[in-house]
């Protein structure tokens, strides 16, 4: 299953599709269906509305489980902590649900029949869990040598949601020997992945094409390593790449319809959070931390520079003197601007730069002009991460943290071309989603 282009592994993907079919769906239904034949005399639109109540409640509880991590196969893995955090989940939901009863009562269901259903939900979340951990190890092949082939394996063996281990590395010129010796345990190795270009020369690509004939799963390196991390390897990415791709392609109307969406939605959340902009501000007047708005020069869409507009949250600048990576600069943090990032509170007058159409509300990062000077010369295609609007959150920004060097950046940017290659509404949303979870615990702040 894949998201816009991100990969789940294929056990998370199971569950979240079950979880689906049983929370939104199944569960409601044998709730609501024994009713007709228990009380024939009652509406269809009581009825309907009985189900639509528990079909809201499934789907809350399916992000809450979302939110505590029941999705992340590394998580699930540990007994206890799955115990844990599906407790922790069903005590949000009922209190989610108490609170929603005291406020809206026709909104909620029948107390004891949200228990029962609640109860029976919870059970199979534990079962479908241990259900769902690999029992045997997906066995690699790894064709291919020096640093691509050992990040390969790093890759493969830190991530063992993918349920794969590196059976064996060979060098491309000793494909066919390896694959003889092979040759009467043909289901020893389940997958095979080539990790360099001097792998695929014509004698490897007639045994490689046998072994695909065969069954075997064959694919190289560069889509294992975008499908399990997210990232495009800029190292290995050629123009050709990007040029003959299916992807890389922002049509107007993929434009249209995220512009339309950024404006609906900045406008609300500046509506809804204008009381906490209006506390910050003043806190940070009655602090005398400096000037309440900051304003910055940033590179935006096609290179075009334009003035960010963010909470204060370090000490001001001297005159004439350039700010650096924000790694580098947490000594000049102000005790509130702390509380401020951590929760991106500092981030909300960008909403501001959204309505002008300067941002958008997902996108790359926005940099400062030389220091995006520096990354150019230093990281290719560095340049293409502007092709799409700025963003107040991304891709990189809830998949890593601030860069301080040019080693972090590179590593960002390869997030960025990632989004800019899948580019769409769903990975927006998916985005979304993560970046209230980030925003939730404060992950990734300086």
């Amino acid at each position: 299953m894949k998201i816009s282009g991100k990969a789940l592994p294929p056990r998370a993907a199971l569950l979240l599709s079950f979880d689906f079919v049983v929370l939104v769906i199944a569960a409601p239904l044998l709730f609501v269906l024994p009713l007709v034949a228990v009380e024939p005399n009652r509406s269809s639109g009581s009825l309907a509305l009985g189900l639509l109540r528990l079909m809201t409640v499934g789907l809350l509880c399916q992000m809450i489980l979302y939110y505590h991590e029941l999705y992340n196969l590394n998580v699930v893995r540990m007994g206890r902590e799955t115990l844990v955090q599906v407790m922790r989940a069903f005590g949000v939901l009922f209190l989610l649900l108490a609170i929603v009863s005291s406020l809206i009562p026709v909104a909620t269901p029948v107390l004891s029949r949200t228990i029962m259903f609640a109860g029976i939900v919870a059970a199979v979340t534990l079962l479908s869990r241990r259900l769902a951990l690999p029992r045997k190890r997906e066995q690699v092949l790894i064709v291919g040598a020096g640093d691509e082939a050992v990040e390969l394996r790093g890759v493969i063996t830190t991530s063992p949601e993918w349920n794969m281990e590196v059976a064996q590395i060979t060098l491309p010129s000793h494909l066919r020997s390896v694959l003889d010796m092979t040759k009467n345990d043909a289901e020893h190795f389940d997958r095979v992945i080539v990790a360099n270009a001097q792998a695929q020369s014509d004698d490897n690509l007639s045994l490689l094409l046998d072994l695909k004939m065969a069954g075997h799963f064959v694919e190289d390196a560069q889509t294992f390593f975008e499908r399990a991390t997210g990232r495009v390897r800029v190292d290995q990415l050629r123009a050709q790449d990007c040029i003959f791709s299916e992807h890389y392609v922002n049509r107007p109307t993929k434009r249209l319809t995220k512009r339309f969406l950024d404006v609906a939605l900045a406008g609300m959340l500046l509506l809804l959070v204008s009381p906490v902009m209006a506390v910050t501000a003043l806190l940070i007047r009655l602090r005398n931390d400096g000037p309440i708005f900051f304003r910055q020069q940033r590179i935006g869409l096609f290179g075009r520079p334009f003035s960010i507009l963010k909470f204060r949250s370090m000490a001001p600048v001297k005159t004439g003197e350039r700010t650096g990576w924000a790694g580098e600069e947490t000594n000049r943090i102000t005790t509130l601007g702390r509380y401020l990032r951590k929760y991106r509170i500092d981030e909300l007058p960008q909403l501001l730069n959204v309505l002008k159409g300067e941002m958008s509300l997902i996108g790359p990062r926005p940099e400062q002009p030389h220091l995006c000077s520096i990354l150019e010369e230093h990281i290719p295609f560095y340049q293409h991460r502007h092709s799409v609007l700025p963003g107040l959150t991304g891709w990189a920004q809830v998949r890593y943290h601030y860069g301080s060097n040019i080693e972090e950046s590179r590593r960002k940017v390869e997030y960025d071309l990632f989004y800019v290659k899948h580019l769409s509404i769903w990975l927006d949303f998916a985005i979304a989603l993560e970046t209230v979870k980030v925003v939730l615990v404060g992950r990734g702040a300086i």
